[in-house]
């Protein structure tokens, strides 16, 4: 399984573009086969300060998750959200 952890700053005049485009994007998301789990979180401490939270299945699923057209537009736009480039994180979990 793999666990992907992708961090987002977000500008706060962009904060309600990017909840937007990643409400959907979940959603479409958890449909495509080997998700686990797509969930997208908000720091407490750090405004606007988001992380989304992937497990899937292999790397087959993410490969295909990465050609997905809400995704490529989302990452078309992930510059003019952000204060800062996002930061990924990818792992690797034993069964």
């Amino acid at each position: 399984m793999k666990v992907i952890n992708a961090s987002f700053f977000v500008k706060e005049d962009q904060r309600e573009n990017f909840l937007s485009d990643t409400k959907e994007l979940i959603s479409e998301t958890r449909k495509e086969e080997g998700c686990l789990a797509y969930n997208l979180y908000e720091s407490l401490e750090e405004t606007n300060a988001f992380i989304m939270v992937e497990l899937w299945k292999d790397q087959a699923a993410i490969n295909t998750h990465n050609q997905n057209s809400l995704l490529q537009s989302f990452f078309s736009k992930i510059a003019d959200y952000s204060t800062k480039a996002p930061d990924l994180k990818i792992s690797e979990l034993g069964e």
